[in-house]
């Protein structure tokens, strides 16, 4: 009994949750941040929670705090990319999410100051040694592994546009003495340094080669800097107590093509209700609709005939990317990127017409899941 009381007050928080990041006024906090690209970082956001149980013990305020703390620096919380992670924390006994960057998000960061040609972390073997030029300061492996092959520690490298290049070397045993020098939480047992050790040291030895040597932009350094800080300054969000969690309201037929971008003629029957019966199956959503009592039936309604150019969501789920893969199964960040490369890819004067009409088809069926996603209609 007490197991389901915990496990009911464990869905109520999550509904919460996902009520809260769905809201106008966290959708406001996020467009006068990001702009156009809010819908991307709240999807985010949805898809750390729905991937890791844990947070939704944590309050709506604090995981979307922290995935907006994350989107200030361009970082995805999608734990598939792995650029930055929502991590619940005890606080005062209670637990409160809170932002924590990867090492490949600072990697990301780095790269989009356009100074890098690479930045690389690797493991160093049981049996290979690092070696030094006296001259130039560059380090080198010599050796082989010895076999079975045991990791010891990390090599860390960059090289700029400018031709400078630059490789620290950390054994394991110094990045421990380092996390326990300088890491607030260093021993906790929620800590990465406990829960994730690979992790950690990924992260600590590619900050202590571009803080020292290499480029980062200061704003981005600033915001790394503050992680580990309460308070969330200017990215504050509404108290989760000013939310109403509300049940979804069947939508008339005028509004549902209102949202799609198409009006109903001004003799339709705008009093029919889409039910909220939902079939979702090999990527698909049918709803089913139901007219009022007293309503004309659909063959006396006048016929709407769309566009030519018309896409059902069902459709834009199955166009498929260069690799094979449905559009349907991409997360919201891989479509956003796709977009872009589409939309540049649109500029080219030289397509041909069926080129063309291909890139914008696939570009139209990014537009419909993005939207999707963003009104919770998919995950």
């Amino acid at each position: 009994m007490e197991n389901n009381l915990v496990h009911s007050q464990e869905y109520e928080n999550y509904r919460k949750i996902m009520a809260y990041g769905r809201s106008p006024e966290v959708v406001k906090a996020f467009k006068e941040v990001l702009g156009a690209e809010a819908p991307m970082y709240i999807q985010s956001a949805i898809t750390a929670v729905q991937s890791n149980p844990a947070l939704h013990v944590c309050s709506p305020r604090s995981i979307y705090s922290a995935a907006l703390r994350a989107a200030t620096l361009r970082l995805s919380c999608d734990p598939a990319i792995g650029h930055a992670y929502i991590v619940p924390r005890r606080n005062h006994g209670k637990w409160e999410a809170q932002f924590q960057a990867g090492w490949r998000g600072i990697q990301h960061m780095a790269l989009r100051t356009g100074q890098y040609q690479y930045i690389n972390v690797s493991k160093v073997y049981d049996g290979e040694e690092v070696q030094e030029d006296r001259i130039t300061g560059e380090l080198s492996i010599i050796g082989q592994p010895k076999i079975p092959k045991k990791d010891i520690g990390l090599i860390a490298s960059f090289g700029l546009v400018n031709g400078y290049r630059k490789s620290i070397y950390m054994s394991y045993e110094e990045l421990e003495a380092h996390g326990r020098r300088y890491s607030k939480s260093y021993g906790k047992p929620d800590s990465i340094w406990t829960t994730n050790k690979e992790l950690a040291y990924h992260k600590t030895i590619i900050l202590k080669l571009l803080r020292t040597y290499g480029m980062l932009s200061p704003h981005d350094v600033a915001l790394l800097e503050s992680e580990d800080n309460d308070g969330l300054g200017e990215l504050d969000l509404p108290d989760d107590s000013t939310i109403v969690s509300e049940v979804p309201q069947p939508k008339s037929i005028a509004e549902i093509n209102k949202s799609l971008g198409y009006e109903d003629d001004e003799d339709d029957d705008s009093e029919a209700v889409i039910t909220e019966e939902y079939k979702v199956g090999d990527d698909a959503i049918e709803a089913v609709i139901e007219p009022f009592e007293g309503t004309e039936t659909k063959s006396e309604k006048k016929t709407q005939v769309p566009p030519e150019d018309f896409m059902t969501l069902e459709e834009a789920c199955t166009i498929t990317d260069s690799k094979g893969r449905s559009y349907g199964e991409l997360s919201a960040e891989a479509l956003s990127y796709m977009s872009s490369s589409i939309g540049k890819a649109l500029k080219n004067p030289n397509l041909s017409p069926e080129e063309k009409a291909e890139y914008q088809r696939k570009f139209k069926a990014i537009g419909i899941l993005l939207k999707a996603k963003s009104e919770g209609v998919i995950e």
